[in-house]
């Protein structure tokens, strides 16, 4: 008498594979990008940038505004250090445009292609992996370049201690350097939408660069049209978050419809950058 082995359901073994040989994608790209020494020199770069460009707006007060630094109330001199949170923005923008965009000039990108089911799968790890670098650097940012405004104001304007923590502390003023941190966070994510889109470093840091110009010429229009294309532009509604933007101005939404049109930049150009994507042949 014989019997046959107990065989395992092919149910099971054909499930089983597909899920020990997904890819993370997010560990994948976080792991390249701590271990390429470029980002973290961008990301040292990034800090500096911040800081001296704080001092050296602060130092230019007396020519930009046609009064001595002593002159110049705390409030003013720690609102013109956070302007430097902009230097940042631009580093960061290099950065995830290169980080996303050079793999495509090397050929790197058709081995993550080729083991891709679904391509937006890589898009979202990359954007996840920058953004949460963005992040991290531009909060560290605003709180150096406050740091720098703030030791600025007490030793040349000659504020009083007390006076410049009260100020530094305010709710207006962390409204203001902690909401500016949403553009080099959002200008980042879209830098890599960009450099994917394009397949190219060079699309990555025109694309936030095309936003900013795109704000500027918004500007110059008239006010009836400059209030409906300037609150939908990125910087129009980082302004709105941070208090730049100045009820009954041409920027002006408030704080939730600019978190919603930052939300649709976002989404829509992860979107784009997916389809994209998907169409890369090899």
């Amino acid at each position: 008498m014989t019997s046959t082995p107990p065989t395992i359901p092919v149910s099971l073994r054909v499930s089983a594979a597909p899920i020990a040989l997904r890819p993370s994608w997010i560990r994948a790209e976080w792991v390249k990008f701590r271990d390429l020494r470029r980002s973290r020199q961008l990301l040292v770069v990034t800090l500096i940038a911040g800081a001296v460009s704080a001092v050296l707006l602060v130092l230019t007060i007396p020519a930009t505004r046609g009064a001595p630094l002593s002159e110049t109330s705390t409030e003013d001199v720690l609102s013109a250090s956070v302007l430097s949170v902009d230097a940042a923005a631009a580093v960061l923008v290099v950065l995830a445009a290169w980080f996303a965009g050079v793999e495509f000039r090397t050929g790197a990108i058709t081995e993550a292609l080729l083991r891709a089911r679904g391509r937006s799968g890589i898009v979202a790890a990359k954007a996840v992996v920058i953004g949460a670098a963005a992040t991290v650097a531009a909060v560290a940012t605003a709180v150096a370049v406050t740091i720098s405004g703030s030791l600025l104001a007490a030793t040349l304007a000659g504020a009083d201690w007390s006076e410049v923590l009260a100020v530094a502390g305010s709710s207006g003023h962390l409204r203001l350097a902690f909401g500016s941190t949403f553009l080099p966070v959002i200008y980042s994510l879209l830098a890599v939408f960009g450099a994917v889109v394009f397949r190219s470093v060079t699309g990555g840091v025109l694309t936030p660069l095309a936003l900013l110009v795109g704000s500027m010429l918004a500007g110059w229009l008239p006010d009836a049209l400059a209030s409906v294309l300037r609150p939908l532009l990125p910087l129009g509604a980082v302004h709105n978050i941070s208090g730049v933007a100045e009820a009954g101005g041409t920027e002006y939404i408030g704080v939730l419809p600019a978190l919603l049109v930052l939300v649709a930049w976002v989404v829509g150009g992860a979107v784009l950058a997916t389809w994209r994507l998907r169409r890369q042949d090899f």
